[in-house]
């Protein structure tokens, strides 16, 4: 990543660091904070190597420190908010109809590259939010916007929180010579930064991680139902529809989607904490995932799920994606559950939407990287999480020194899983059927570390919430969909979504209803 930022020595900020003595609960340190974003990596036992080496970390990122920034685009037009103590490297507030990914690209330009302060952790401080599936539209895609929520929401973070694989953890603080009581505001904050007890709401909240309690409703909770967008009568035809695209050679594979409402649930909580987080931790005990992330940001909360890395790169510039197309359900019985990976492993149709997307993630990573460099390191390996089987594949690349970062993200964006292939087809040919945004689902979560490493998730398996000024929920949606192919059937096409949505819903009590 070019640092462009033109600083002197004394403008240049360092991060300091502070090891904590012990495991943070970064539930708890969420709950006390104002907007936050939590990435939040977890493998249950006996996930393979490949998939906990990927997902070592964990981040608790806070945004109300004083050297804050924040990049917000909404209905076409970018907002820059700048905190007095971070005017210096990114300039006044200001807002303007220019892309996001260009407000991105020109941000990270002013962003003093950082080294990376903790070994093995790319998180240097830094971006952190999320990108919305529409943004889409600045790489060829469908000219949406989102609806009710921003399409990208980026904090700047002069504060977190990190724990690495063996659970030791490490508070991160900025600090420049330039902005004496901003640094001393954040060394205070290192040296209050704790480790909380787990508190007894997020206790009450839990519950056991067994594969066989992974689909079903916890105990104490009401069943009740998730309407969905359209009918499945509905969704069968749209595959139909789809199929008949692939027919007349527009597109080999669709990603069509749709989504849920999920019904507002009485939280289990003590008064006064966040909610949705204590339901978001509901979620996570009952089925751990590499890619899982909390965010509360203004009036959103989203509570993602998510087995799937969009994009990761290195500091020096290594880019590696890791698309996921497959998925069989897990259940209790060890010999059906066996069975059902086997039937994953050998299936023709999985293979082939696995491999037309890792053939998609190679031309989208040509478009940035170092001519000869994109190579499938891994094709079709079966990945076991709490709740499915799945098909992971793996593609590498090298960017050229200096190469922009969101210039690469935006030449792979929307996540090529979402799409299918080609992707401005298969976009369009979706958009039509869907007939609605995508919004944050479908996007991806993560960060742009002031290191130069990026680290993405795709949006799947995700509740997004959205509130109004007093707090109240306006929406909660969970997207589902898969991917359709010549040789799909449309009944299983509907099983499929039913089965993605069952890990989210079961864990906050409703069941899918189309």
């Amino acid at each position: 990543m070019d640092d462009r930022s033109g600083l002197t020595d004394a403008e240049r900020p360092r991060v300091e660091v502070r090891r904590l003595p012990g495991a943070p609960d970064l539930a708890a340190l969420a709950d006390g904070t104002e907007d936050v974003v939590w990435l939040d990596s977890g493998l249950p036992d006996g996930t393979p190597d490949t998939a906990r080496a990927r997902a070592a970390w964990s981040v608790l990122a806070c945004t109300d420190g004083p050297f804050a920034a924040r990049l917000r685009h909404e209905r076409r037009r970018a907002r820059v908010d700048v905190s007095a103590a971070s005017r210096a490297w990114f300039g006044s507030d200001r807002s303007s109809d220019a892309p996001a990914f260009a407000v991105l690209d020109d941000l990270l330009a002013r962003t003093p590259r950082l080294p990376e302060p903790v070994r093995g952790c790319g998180f240097a401080l830094g971006w952190v939010g999320f990108l919305g599936y529409e943004l889409g539209r600045e790489s060829g895609g469908p000219d949406r916007t989102a609806d009710g929520h921003a399409d990208a929401d980026l904090r700047f973070v002069d504060r977190a929180v990190v724990v690495g694989p063996d659970g030791g953890a490490w508070a991160l603080a900025l600090a420049v010579d330039t902005e004496p009581a901003a640094s001393a505001a954040n060394r205070a904050w290192l040296e209050e930064v704790t480790v909380p007890p787990t508190r007894a709401d997020v206790a009450e909240v839990t519950v056991p991680p067994t594969r066989a309690d992974v689909a079903e409703v916890p105990p104490g909770l009401p069943a009740v139902a998730a309407a969905g967008r359209v009918t499945r009568a509905a969704y069968e035809a749209a595959v139909e529809a789809c199929r008949g695209e692939i027919r007349e050679g527009n597109a080999f594979q669709v990603c069509l989607t749709t989504a849920f409402a999920v019904p507002g649930l009485e939280a289990r909580v003590v008064p006064g904490t966040d909610a949705h987080l204590a339901e978001y931790l509901r979620l996570r005990a009952a089925d751990p995932v590499p890619f899982g992330a909390y965010l509360r940001l203004g009036a959103l909360r989203v509570a993602s799920r998510s087995p799937e890395r969009f994009l990761r790169i290195t500091a020096d510039g290594v880019v590696t994606a890791e698309p996921i197309k497959g998925t069989r359900r897990r259940v209790a019985d060890p010999e059906v559950d066996a069975a059902a990976r086997a039937d994953l492993a050998t299936s023709a149709k999985d293979r082939a939407e696995n491999v037309m997307i890792v053939d998609l993630l190679r031309n989208d990573l040509l478009r940035t990287a170092v001519p000869g460099s994109v190579h499938v390191d891994r094709l079709c390996a079966v990945e076991t999480y709490a709740s499915v089987h799945q098909l992971v594949s793996t593609v590498s690349a090298v960017l050229p020194v200096g190469a922009s970062r969101a210039a690469t993200v935006r030449a792979a964006f929307p996540p090529g899983s979402m799409t299918g292939a080609p992707k401005s087809s298969a976009t369009a040919i979706a958009d039509r059927l869907e007939a609605a945004p995508r919004g944050v689902y479908s996007g991806a979560v993560g960060y742009f570390s002031a290191s130069g490493a990026v680290d993405l998730s795709v949006v799947i398996r995700t509740l997004v919430t959205v509130l109004d000024e007093d707090g109240r929920v306006v929406s909660r949606t969970l997207g589902a969909g898969g991917a359709v192919t010549w040789s799909s059937v449309p009944a299983d096409e509907a099983d499929e979504v039913e089965t993605k949505t069952r890990s989210v819903l079961g864990g906050v009590g409703a069941v899918a209803r189309w």
